[in-house]
């Protein structure tokens, strides 16, 4: 972190369905980031191009437009060059024209930056392989599929590795983008900017606690569907192996060794996420305390259910009942 005096070049990429706000969100970023800078007499601290495979209007995925100031194979030596998302992402990553070009302007930047799906065309430049990299939560198995090389992290709300950085989905791009402010001015301009724009400076918790949980009653299978529906009519019990066993009238071993193998994770594994999904669920939909919660879910104590959402979400029950629930609790 410290202060410089040349304005940071900045190359934001468009093309027809890009989704705005992957666009603006940095773009507002940056634009604060300069507004503050003139009010306290200093130089800009960035100057942002946009650019797309031609000059001329964008169709972004709200239908809005947006004018590209120059095509992107006008090379230069930017200091970022961000690729920004859309649901067609993954099939422009297969486009090996615009990708060859993409690739060579990304080579010449400073440092490299994908913004939600953007990360499957900067995967596609081959720039990201052996590298740690996160995307939007809903497309992290398609894009380890597609890129085989690359180290997804589904959890990571951003992530740096060298001169490449990519973020989680959508909003997550105003994140990372006030992290690269704070790298390259300083925390106390990454805070004004956080400020002017009401946001976290930094963002608690994991993608995890925005995702779609996914259904365990798909991955205990047709085996296993009565087991689930009775651990979800007796959660707030003291349940164990040796119970789950006895109820599908198995041996505990057998039925360890074939529920695993099954559902890909062990009983007491898959028991604790159905509790947390229970909790997450209850927190989200009723004003009861997070103590009840607790109770409700088999967790018993608070403390217990508070140390599992920060192992699986990254935040407290608390906090998540203040992003997803409207409801006073009592």
């Amino acid at each position: 972190m410290h202060e410089v005096d040349s304005v940071k070049q900045v190359e934001i990429f468009l093309y027809d369905q890009v989704v705005g706000l992957d666009v603006m969100g940095p773009l507002e970023v940056f634009t604060s980031a300069n507004h503050i800078r003139r009010l306290q007499g200093k130089a800009p601290a960035y100057q942002v191009t946009l650019s797309a495979e031609e000059a001329g209007l964008v169709t972004l995925s709200s239908g809005v437009q947006l004018k590209a100031d120059s095509p992107v194979v006008q090379f230069a030596d930017n200091d970022y060059f961000m690729l920004m998302g859309s649901f067609i992402a993954p099939d422009l990553a297969l486009n090996t024209e615009l990708i060859e070009t993409l690739s060579t302007k990304a080579t010449l930047a400073q440092c490299q930056v994908s913004i939600c799906t953007g990360a499957f065309l900067l995967a596609a430049t081959g720039l990201l392989d052996g590298k740690a990299c996160t995307t939007h939560w809903y497309y992290s198995e398609r894009l380890a599929e597609m890129f085989p090389k690359v180290k997804v992290d589904s959890e990571a709300i951003y992530i740096q590795q060298g001169s490449v950085y990519s973020s989680a989905g959508v909003s997550a791009g105003i994140d990372l983008s006030l992290a690269l402010v704070e790298q390259d001015y300083g925390v106390e301009l990454a805070m004004d900017v956080a400020r002017s724009l009401v946001l976290y400076m930094r963002r608690p918790g994991s993608q995890s606690q925005f995702s779609t949980p996914v259904s365990l009653r798909q991955k205990a299978g047709s085996r296993f569907n009565h087991l689930h529906d009775w651990l979800l009519d007796n959660l707030c019990g003291s349940l164990s192996v040796e119970q789950m066993a006895e109820y599908c009238r198995m041996s505990p071993r057998n039925f360890a060794r074939r529920f695993t193998q099954t559902a890909g994770v062990t009983p007491a594994k898959y028991l604790e996420q159905l509790r947390l999904l229970q909790a997450r669920s209850l927190l989200e939909s009723t004003p009861l305390s997070v103590e009840a919660v607790a109770w409700d879910t088999g967790f018993g104590r608070e403390e217990r259910l508070r140390r599992v959402f920060l192992k699986n979400l990254g935040v407290t029950p608390g906090i998540y009942r203040q992003h997803f629930n409207t409801k006073p609790s009592l």
